[in-house]
């Protein structure tokens, strides 16, 4: 038996794995005898003490009953035995050439659990799904998927990854911070018998039991050579492009830990953002070129309706205009002064552009931020008008401050919303875009961090409150939208403030729409924030704003009143053709309310929030919220009467 360790196997609940029996000679094994999982028939007793005299050192491993016709609820193998109770266990002594025997058994019914797996996986796969897994699995899962923002790419490569579990498990997922829990939950959606941890931090220690380890771009270096003790068979890279630098330390550690192994996926909707150098950085992982996947939501899913943008002019406040025009005045003075110093020294005018595009880009920032917060009220606004008819939105904006203005304006309009930024964690970022798909909440207000990896499609309004630099990171932001599963028209507003840098970016951005979809890996589709500043330098003085066809009040005047609250609320009604009692429900939901029955008028229905004998009579009023929705409020009775009302109506409908 040599040094007393082997491997074996136990069984409990119908889930299957390996675990390491250790020296049970002397005190442990004593210990196993007297637990309460120990054996308690004199045969096994008696047959354990004779191999005991016989080896010296005993290897034990519990297994319980298996059922004729295993159902495989769970694959393994997982690495940690669990504790098995006693009264469903069968022990038995495992000589070290039996070992293999069971090894097999085992790997035969995790097989079956793959297949029963696979199964279910392929009956819900689209067709052109099946045919990007068949190529996964004919390349050995060395490939890069580039097709574009939901098309389903996460999907593809979990079910290649359960098709190809006998060789292709443990496996690392390296996804941006915002979707490690979405990766979770489809990993338990497409393929629940394989187990995922999600690293989250670096004090969260690696279970070896698991099948997929899932992690953020910002832990893959610090924790490489945890990584590298899980014996990891494959790496999936989602969002690609965060590791499209090869002295990044991200890129560097990705680059040693798929070294060796059998399957490197790398899925990104957004392949090329700078230039060719940037896509052959992601090629070099592979040492050859691998196969690449590109489709475009249009042609996987034309059944989506268009997307469709529209731009919602607005007027700057006095105030934020004044002092608008003051940082513009600075930073034209600061940009004449440097141009007149770099050709004075005899600097060609494009070298002095490029040298100047990296303060610009920050000083730019700067009246981005200005004209983002003066059009904050604006943003909230409209956003509460949307809400009040019943249509989720979705925001995006960049900088603190202006995120800061825009949640304090939609709380005083009492407009329920969530926020998604960079410090949000993991958990409470999937717990907020759950809510959002569910009509729990009304808004969701996100940074870019909010821009990559997730599904907003219970919306079908998105604004922006502030204009990215490149149309890519637009894009991007817009698809969160529109993807597999959407059944409306998707609209993408532009808050515009006219005479402001929002003209400047608009013109380079709807100039650079073609950006990926027209072609792969071209340096004629480069685009960076850094080269769309530096074209803004370089026609500061001669740019010409478009004329805007209409310039509304938009946020200028007074806010909407706030909606009443849940507590005084009687009853909502709804008239017109539109409302149904599911959207109502939905409009309920949304706004905080919680009604318990329908009751049908003419031509009309209301949802009941609160029965009316817990309301003083007499003492209700009727506020409306939009054209076809209005809410009762009334003054609720003290909290002695109320139980006193609320008793007696129990009884009468008792």
């Amino acid at each position: 038996m040599g040094d007393g360790r082997s491997e074996a196997l136990h069984v409990e609940g119908g889930q299957l794995g390996t675990a390491v029996a250790g020296d049970f000679g002397g005190p442990a094994l004593e210990q196993f005898r007297n637990s309460s999982a120990g054996p308690a028939s004199t045969r096994v007793q008696a047959a354990l003490a004779s191999m005991e005299a016989r080896v010296g050192v005993v290897e034990v491993g519990v297994l319980p009953v298996l059922p004729d016709k295993h159902d495989g609820r769970a694959l393994g193998p997982s690495r940690k035995p669990p504790r098995i109770p006693a009264a469903s266990a069968h022990f038995f002594l495992l000589p070290r050439r039996s070992r293999s025997e069971l090894v097999n058994r085992h790997e035969r019914l995790a097989c079956k659990r793959i297949e029963c797996c696979t199964r279910r996986a392929m009956r819900r796969l689209r067709p052109f799904q099946r045919e990007d897994v068949n190529l996964i699995k004919r390349n050995n899962l060395r490939v890069i998927v580039a097709s574009g923002q939901g098309t389903g790419k996460t999907i593809l490569a979990i079910v290649a990854l359960l098709e190809t579990g006998r060789w292709s498990l443990p496996a690392l997922v390296v996804a941006p911070a915002s979707v490690t829990y979405n990766w979770r939950r489809e990993f338990r959606a497409w393929a629940p018998g394989l187990t995922t941890q999600v690293v989250e931090d670096m004090s969260t220690p690696l279970d070896r039991r698991a099948n997929v380890f899932i992690t953020s771009w910002a832990l893959l270096d610090p924790r490489e050579m945890e990584f590298h003790s899980m014996h990891l068979r494959s790496i999936i890279g989602d969002e690609a492009h965060f590791c499209k630098n090869p002295e990044a330390l991200r890129s560097q550690a990705l680059y040693r830990l798929s070294r060796g192994k059998k399957g490197l996926l790398l899925l990104t909707g957004t392949p090329v953002i700078n230039s060719e150098d940037e896509l052959g950085a992601l090629r070099a992982l592979y040492g050859a070129p691998p196969p690449m996947i590109r489709r475009l939501l249009e042609d996987v899913a034309p059944e989506i309706p268009p997307k469709q943008r529209s731009t919602l002019y607005v007027k700057l406040r006095e105030r934020a205009q004044v002092e608008y025009d003051r940082a513009v005045d600075d930073f034209e003075g600061w940009l004449r002064k440097e141009k007149e110093r770099g050709l004075g020294e005899g600097m060609a005018e494009a070298v002095v552009e490029r040298a100047l595009a990296a303060e610009a880009f920050t000083k730019m920032g700067y009246l981005r931020r200005l004209v983002g917060e003066a059009k904050a009220p604006a943003a909230a606004d409209w956003v509460a008008r949307a809400v009040r008819i019943g249509e989720p939105v979705v925001v995006f904006v960049e900088h603190q401050v202006v995120l800061k203005r825009l949640t304090k304006s939609l709380r005083a309009q009492r407009v329920r919303h969530a926020i998604i930024e960079g410090k949000t964690a993991p958990k409470k970022r999937q717990k907020y875009i759950d809510r959002f798909q569910k009509n729990q909440y009304p808004v969701i207000v996100c940074t870019k961090a909010g821009a990559t990896g997730i599904t907003l499609h219970a919306a079908r309004h998105l604004l922006f409150v502030e204009r990215f630099f490149t149309s890519a990171d637009e894009e991007q932001a817009e698809d969160r939208i529109r993807r597999i599963g959407q059944r409306h028209r998707t609209t993408i507003w532009y808050l515009h403030a006219a005479g402001t840098i929002d003209d400047r970016l608009d013109v380079i951005v709807r100039g650079k729409r073609r950006l990926i979809r027209q072609a792969i890996g071209l340096e004629d589709t480069a685009e960076t924030a850094h080269s769309n500043v530096q074209e803004v330098v370089r026609s500061w003085d001669t740019f010409v704003a478009e004329r805007p066809p209409s310039i509304t009040s938009l946020g200028r005047g007074d806010p909407l009143p706030p909606l009443p609250r849940p507590g005084s609320t009687h009853a909502i009604v709804f008239s017109g053709k539109r409302w149904k009692t599911r959207s109502a429900a939905s409009w309920c939901r949304m706004h905080g309310y919680s009604p318990t029955r329908r009751e049908d008028l003419p031509g009309r229905f209301r949802l009941i929030v609160h029965p009316i004998e817990v309301f003083r009579p007499r003492e209700f009023k009727a506020v409306r919220v939009c054209k076809d929705v209005k809410i009762i409020v009334g003054r609720r009775l003290s909290a002695r009467n109320e139980r006193a009302a609320r008793r007696r109506l129990h009884r009468v409908r008792g």
